[in-house]
């Protein structure tokens, strides 16, 4: 039979009033004080507290680290506790073989790799890409912003990695201390479909292009399709738009159902006219084709611009343009929903489709399936 002794280290009761700041604003003292409101003692381990955030030995580096994964500090608590520590290492005979925390003990843990890992160059980038608020702040007092900002950045600027990355509090906090910002953070924010970050960018006043157009239509969440739509309409790029939108269902249904913006009027200088003849609905429609949009676009836009007491629109431009044959990247796009509704409203096939399914290799639009459709076409 054997036997073992476990020691157990007591509990430590300390004084509320006596507690160091760095301990009464983390954020596992204020759950605790949410639990126990009046308490005057706060029980704790004694080898876990840490009354100072000074750096002096191996020791107070490593007792830091563990100290925050526990209690959870502040950010200004951080961001003393990066300034010891770098000062340690920095001027401290002491810290030689400094042993760094394992990746991904905890997010400030991993300030602390990035800040003795990465380079000078390199490390802003970081701080954006992984949301190291407190590091990217403690730089910047450090070094200043014009270093930590200026002339390190060919391909983007810092906020693009935050943008990139979905980090708005990083981006924030970016833009609030005046770090330079492209003008494709808007184009990538659209991309994300973040709306929260580029309502940010938008407050900041980050410049767009033409392109922050083009990719809003494309790409989108409707509400930031809505704000660039004004834009379009007042620059008067609507109708290119409008062709730009043709991909993205949710923005072209606002666009035709809910934007008050009549596209049923408008001529070939994008000024509207009332009683004209409404073409611009063909040529819309023949650019969805040529577009291989999907077919509830198609039909989205011959809802919009048909009339019941009027032929089909999809006939109607049979008729007048000659747009007779499915053309061949419906084949390229192996579109069998697109292919089958154009064959049903009387488009037809050609020969060269099915050698152009042959050397694209379709898996739906198969070269039988077309050869038996064209026959089936022939004999009628």
């Amino acid at each position: 039979m054997s036997s073992f002794t476990e020691t157990f280290e007591p509990l430590f009761d300390y004084p509320v009033d006596m507690l160091p700041e760095h301990i009464t604003e983390s954020t596992m003292f204020k759950m605790w004080r949410d639990l126990c409101p009046t308490e005057t003692i706060f029980p704790y381990l004694k080898s876990n507290m840490v009354d100072s955030l000074c750096v002096n030995s191996h020791a107070d580096f490593s007792k830091l680290i563990e100290a925050d994964c526990m209690f959870q500090f502040n950010p200004a608590a951080q961001k003393e506790i990066l300034k010891n520590m770098y000062n340690f290492w920095l001027h401290n005979p002491d810290s030689s073989q400094l042993l760094l925390p394992v990746k991904d003990k905890s997010h400030f843990s991993n300030q602390v790799l990035a800040l003795f890992l990465e380079t000078a160059s390199i490390l802003p980038v970081n701080c954006f890409k992984c949301n190291h608020v407190e590091l990217f702040e403690y730089l910047v007092e450090r070094d200043g912003l014009f270093y930590v900002d200026h002339g390190r950045f060919p391909d983007y600027t810092l906020p693009y990695y935050g943008v990139r990355n979905n980090h708005l509090e990083i981006v924030k906090r970016g833009l609030e201390l005046g770090v330079s910002v492209a003008k494709d953070c808007i184009d990538e924010a659209i991309k994300q479909k973040n709306l929260p970050m580029f309502n940010l960018l938008l407050e900041h006043k980050v410049k767009y292009t033409l392109k922050t157009l083009e990719v809003a239509a494309k790409f989108g969440l409707p509400e930031m399709y809505e704000y660039f739509l004004r834009i379009a309409f007042d620059k008067r790029f609507l109708k290119q738009y409008v062709y730009d939108t043709l991909h993205n269902k949710n923005n072209l249904e606002f666009l035709l159902f809910r934007s008050g913006i009549n596209l049923r009027t408008i001529n070939e200088t994008d000024y509207f006219i009332d009683d004209a003849e409404c073409i611009y609905g063909i040529q819309l429609l023949e650019v969805c084709i040529n577009r291989v949009c999907s077919v509830e676009i198609v039909q989205m836009i011959e809802e919009y611009f048909g009339k019941p007491d009027e032929k089909p629109l999809i006939r109607t431009l049979l008729e007048k343009s000659g747009l007779q044959f499915i053309v061949n990247k419906v084949i390229q796009d192996d579109n069998f929903e697109l292919f089958m509704y154009l064959h049903s409203k009387g488009f037809m096939i050609k020969e060269p489709l099915i050698d152009y399914a042959i050397e694209v290799k379709t898996r739906k639009l198969t070269p039988g399936l077309l050869r038996h459709m064209l026959a089936e076409q022939q004999k009628d």
